[in-house]
Formats: C-alpha cells, sequence, structure tokens
C-alpha cells in the first residue's frame, strides 16, 4: 500500500476513534456479529487486525459494506475499540479517497435507488421508511433516497406501487448458510 495513504488512515483513524489500536483480537465481536454467522467473507476481528497490521489494501474492497451497524460488537468489546465504529470511519476514508463509488456501493445492494421515470410521487416510500432515507427531491420533482441513510432493508422498494425503487441483492445473502 501506499505509505502516504497507509499513514493518512492511520491518522484519520486515530482522530475518529482513538481505542481503534487497543484491540487484542479476543473475537467477542466476532461471536456476536450477525453478519458473521451468516457469510464467509465478513469478520469484524479480521478487519481490525488488517487495519491494526497496516494490510490496509486488503481491507478496501465492498466487504467493509456487508456490516450492518447493529452495534451489538460494541457492547462485547472489552477493551471499547468499538468495531462498528471503526468499520463505519473506514468506509467514509474509502469514499473520501475515491476507493470505492456510489455506483459500485449501488450494485452491490448497499442502499436503494428511485427510478425518476417511474415514480409517481405518491409518498409512500416517505411515508414507510424507518431511517428516514427518502425525501421528496425539490429539483426534480420526485423521490429520492439518501445513500448515506438508507440501510437497504427494502421495505421502500415492497411498498411502492409504481414498482420505481430498485435494489440489488446483496452478494452476502448467495451465500446464507443454514
Amino acid at each position: 500500500m501506499n505509505t502516504g495513504l497507509e499513514r493518512e488512515l492511520r491518522d484519520f483513524m486515530g482522530e475518529r476513534i482513538p481505542t481503534f489500536d487497543q484491540c487484542y483480537r479476543c473475537g467477542a465481536c466476532s461471536g456476536i456479529c450477525p453478519v458473521k454467522k451468516t457469510t464467509l467473507v465478513f469478520d469484524p476481528r479480521k478487519i481490525i487486525h488488517l487495519l491494526l497490521l497496516g494490510l490496509e489494501d486488503r481491507l478496501f474492497s465492498e466487504v467493509l459494506w456487508y456490516c450492518s451497524q447493529c452495534g451489538s460488537c460494541v457492547e462485547v468489546c472489552p477493551m471499547d475499540v468499538k468495531p462498528k465504529d471503526v468499520i463505519f470511519q473506514v468506509r467514509n476514508f474509502m469514499l473520501r479517497k475515491g476507493l470505492i463509488d456510489w455506483e459500485k456501493l449501488f450494485g452491490i445492494g448497499v442502499f436503494a435507488r428511485v427510478d425518476a421515470k417511474k415514480c409517481i410521487v405518491c409518498l409512500t416510500c416517505v411515508r414507510t421508511c424507518p431511517f428516514g432515507a427518502v425525501a421528496i427531491d425539490e429539483a426534480i420533482g420526485v423521490a429520492k433516497i439518501d445513500p448515506q441513510v438508507c440501510k437497504a432493508c427494502g421495505i421502500c422498494v415492497m411498498e411502492c406501487p409504481a414498482r420505481a425503487i430498485e435494489l440489488p441483492r446483496k452478494p452476502e445473502y448467495l451465500e446464507v448458510r443454514f
């Protein structure tokens, strides 16, 4: 990895989550993580470990967006590392540095999107979104979903009478273990 980018990420993380380097990899976060239970590629402990080892280049992938940000890992961490927040901040860093883009994130089902040509502005999506991610965009006069607020729950997709909202299937759902 570019050492300048590596240093920049460490500074970025240190400013936002000063305890991130206290992890001793006990596995409590991985043991409670609901996403870890359903997918082979996501593991919060590995994410923290890669960061601590300076292997950020292996960390920068769409796998970080598998995290549902539920916060279960925060409650069980004995060192107050806050894996959820670490993952959130690494995501922000990737977006700021252009290491991933919104189109790729849409393609892997991170957020839903409104097809402006199909939207009938019925406000159903605005009313049913439990996260407040949907609003009417005054500039174009149709519903718009804020990708940073959307949790990809699919409620708006199911409720839209015009079928104007699309949400690609998340890759981690394809490897669910029963």
